[in-house]
């Protein structure tokens, strides 16, 4: 018997070593499927499309765990805001958070992968971003209410403006000149705050690019998709080649982003892209290096559809003119090139089927007419430029309130184009007679008084209703096309002259 235990020894030590292996390994698989379970009774299950909360309570014999701390309350003031009124923002709300921008700029961003790309290579993808619902974990209510605090607003409007550019300042008043001249030709701008990174610097122009199309959207100019920007950098001046950054054709001008524009050379050939894909160069861009060729000064050059400009085509009923005439408005001082008491004169062209063929009317219109910066074109829109994309644009902004002037002058029965015969100081003309100096001054000879004939007097046309008996009957005035012939008391039909 002892033989024979002695034999089986081995056997039993190697059978106790297994189960022990074993067991070991069961204990193992048990733990980590009980933190399996632990781990999924704090998550959300969707079932038949609702979602509800599943708990699983841990078994009795379980080894206790320390409780986690409990969460802290976030407070009413997080939990809900409430709506904003000028009286409840907090003077302190800002100073509170603290922007990182290069997390804002990294949450902000879409990526996307392409086929036969690295794994590591990322791309952008354009429009996307804050405005597609795209709001990082950064914007805190905090963040949100930034520009409705006091102090946030104190630094936007002390420090930050609201165009996006390129130079820190620009004024309508150039070198040389002051607040107190009468015209104005050049404006100025101040210095740089480009890095001097040309790849920085393309990426701000068109973003602004961008922002203007949307400005002038909502002005009226641009819906439907049309009219566009186009903006000039670079040249001799800094001792580099210019680069013209112009919108594309057929977008949404309130919705265009920097990735939409097309970066070009004076010889219309893409330097860049946009990242956007299957645009188009917008069709005004043969009209746009018409001015950059033919106006070296031009930096920017705008298209609008103003309805303003439009009607202003109309004024001459016959639609033969090639010119608008405008005088005596404070406005003209900022067309550039014209003061309060001079005549402008706004050359206008015939409207084509394409953009692309109205390049050598608009060529000959700058020429004829050099002190104007701009070109209406009829039933169409206006093209204005500048020596700055902020010279352009208040230039824009200046002769459509000129045109909306002439348009609602022309309702009064007032031409705009005309000297007003009152109204405005002058001068009185001093004459010296042969007597000598006690002979008095020479007025200037007046115009009859009395009443005029619908509003005639006005616009200066008084010679064409002057009659040399009390019993003549005025001619039709310029601007008239029906006369109305009523003769009472007889049965003379009512005749229509035109």
């Amino acid at each position: 018997f002892l033989c024979m235990s002695l034999r089986l020894l081995p056997l039993l030590l190697l059978a106790l070593f297994i189960i022990g292996i074993e067991g070991t390994v069961a204990n193992r698989v048990i733990d980590t499927h009980k933190n399996f379970i632990r781990n999924k009774s704090s998550s959300t299950m969707s079932t038949n499309g609702s979602k509800k909360r599943v708990s699983i309570q841990a078994p009795a014999d379980a080894p206790t765990r320390s409780k986690a701390p409990p969460r802290r309350s976030m407070g009413p003031r997080q939990q809900s805001l409430p709506a904003f009124t000028p009286d409840n923002y907090s003077s302190d709300e800002d100073d509170k958070f603290f922007h990182d921008h290069e997390k804002n700029a990294a949450a902000l961003t879409t990526t996307t992968k392409k086929k036969g790309d690295d794994d590591n290579e990322e791309t952008t993808a354009p429009g996307s971003g804050w405005t597609n619902g795209q709001v990082p974990p950064q914007f805190t209510p905090t963040m949100t209410l930034h520009p409705y605090t006091r102090s946030g607003r104190l630094m936007l409007y002390s420090h930050h403006r609201r165009w996006i550019n390129f130079q820190s300042s620009w004024s309508r008043i150039g070198k040389g000149t002051t607040e107190l001249d009468a015209v104005h030709k050049e404006s100025s701008s101040g210095q740089s705050i480009m890095t001097g990174c040309l790849i920085d610097e393309a990426k701000t122009v068109r973003a602004l690019v961008a922002q203007l199309c949307e400005c002038f959207y909502k002005h009226g100019w641009a819906t439907g998709t049309g009219g566009g920007v186009s903006i000039r950098v670079g040249g001799p001046s800094e001792n580099r080649p210019y680069r013209i950054f112009v919108a594309p054709s057929g977008v949404q001008k309130e919705d265009m982003v920097g990735d939409d524009v097309f970066e070009l050379d004076m010889e219309r050939n893409v330097v860049a892209p946009p990242k956007t894909p299957m645009l188009r160069q917008s069709a005004c861009t043969p009209l746009w290096y018409v001015v950059y060729k033919r106006v070296p000064s031009a930096m920017c050059v705008i298209h609008t559809h103003s309805m303003y400009a439009q009607l202003a085509t109309l004024l001459d009923p016959t639609e033969k003119s090639d010119v608008i005439r405008i005088t005596h408005l404070e406005m003209l001082k900022g067309v550039g090139n014209h003061s309060y008491d001079s005549v402008l004169e706004v050359p206008i062209i015939d409207n084509r089927p394409t953009e692309d063929l109205l390049a050598e009317q608009l060529d000959a219109a700058i020429l004829k007419y050099p002190k104007c910066n701009a070109v209406l074109v009829r039933r169409h829109g206006i093209y204005a430029w500048g020596d700055s994309w902020e010279q352009a644009k208040a230039q824009c902004e200046s002769f459509d309130y000129l045109f909306e002037t002439a348009v609602k002058m022309k309702g009064m029965g007032l031409d705009s184009g005309v000297v007003p015969v009152s109204g405005t100081y002058r001068d009185e003309d001093v004459e010296m007679d042969d007597g000598g100096s006690n002979s008095p001054p020479a007025k200037r000879q007046k115009t009859e008084e009395g009443p005029a004939f619908n509003g005639s007097s006005a616009t200066n046309n008084d010679a064409d209703l002057e009659c040399s008996d009390k019993t003549d009957v005025p001619i039709v005035p310029r601007d008239s096309k029906v006369l109305l012939l009523d003769i009472e008391g007889t049965t003379t039909s009512i005749s229509f002259v035109k």
